[in-house]
């Protein structure tokens, strides 16, 4: 068997505990070496070692140890061999102490000591193991496959993390939009509604705006018609001259009396007629779409901040 020069075991423990042998002892020349999971040689037989004693990680001052599944009764140390690493593969035969089978019932179990191999001339004598290092080569790409699988389980589990973290960012942005938006509809719907009401105001005003203007065209054809009839007449007297003061449409007409200054002093109309109202009008449509437009503005921050 392929051996690495300096490398040696030094057997410490060697027992039956159950279905287990247990191995425990000292490396020494192993510095800079890693162990993989150890492997009993028993003739052509390879038994892998249990995960308890893992990581197998060789120690100055802790012994190291390793179990093995033992099914095959007594234990002939001279036969064994212990493959830990690529070439390194040291048999126990030499530095065997002793090997004792599992305590029963007997208050004094007797230990089994380990046997020397005995010749069979009637048998070949088994093979070496040739196919030792190849197997350690298949194990070290299985090791190197496991870390290589094993990372990129955690480089896809680590772009899983990112990819729901960056989706629940994206529904919470989108909830913001929403809700955004839907304030947005709420603003621009107040905003519908007093526009509304002020065009209906404003068309309330202007029908009796209208009513006024044809009262007062009314009171003033009558006004030059009762002058003209006064000036035919060519009265002077101080009833006739009260009754072209107050013309007769003032009596006739009630609206008139709040348009007899305008009927006095008249003036010219002009292209373009605002009044108080129509003013005010502006106003409060430019009020409401500064808010709206407020409030527009106030939504779009808050989506992007």
């Amino acid at each position: 068997m392929a051996q690495r020069a300096g490398v040696s075991f030094e057997v410490h423990r060697l027992e039956l505990e159950g279905d287990e042998l247990v191995v425990s002892g000292f490396w020494s020349g192993v510095r800079g070496l890693r162990f993989v999971r150890p492997a009993l040689v028993s003739d052509d037989r390879r038994i892998l070692a249990t995960l308890e004693h893992k990581p197998w990680a060789p120690s100055i001052d802790v012994p190291w140890t390793a179990a093995f599944p033992w099914h095959g009764g007594d234990v002939d140390a001279g036969r064994l061999a212990l493959d830990v690493a690529p070439q390194v593969i040291v048999p126990l035969g030499d530095g065997a102490i002793g090997v004792a089978p599992t305590p029963a019932a007997d208050p004094a179990p007797e230990p089994v000591r380990a046997r020397q191999p005995e010749p069979e001339p009637a048998s070949p004598p088994a093979p070496p193991p040739a196919c030792a290092p190849s197997i350690d080569r298949r194990l070290d790409d299985l090791e190197r496959a496991r870390a290589t699988a094993e990372r990129d389980r955690d480089r896809a589990l680590a772009q899983l993390a990112e990819a729901i973290e960056a989706r629940e960012a994206a529904v919470r942005s989108r909830a913001r939009m929403e809700l955004a938006h839907d304030e947005a509809l709420q603003a621009r719907e107040v905003a519908e509604t007093g526009l509304a009401r002020a065009k209906a105001e404003r068309e309330a005003a202007d029908g009796q705006r209208d009513e006024v203007l044809l009262a007062y065209r009314t009171l003033q054809r009558q006004l030059q018609t009762e002058r003209a009839q006064a000036d035919r007449e060519g009265s002077g007297a101080d009833g006739e001259t009260s009754a072209a003061d107050e013309p007769l449409g003032v009596r006739t007409v009630p609206a008139a009396r709040a348009v007899m200054p305008q009927l006095r002093n008249p003036r010219r109309e002009s292209k373009l007629v605002l009044s108080q109202f129509d003013l005010w009008i502006i106003r409060v449509l430019g009020v409401v779409a500064a808010g709206c437009f407020i409030l527009l503005l106030l939504s779009i921050l808050r989506v992007f901040l």
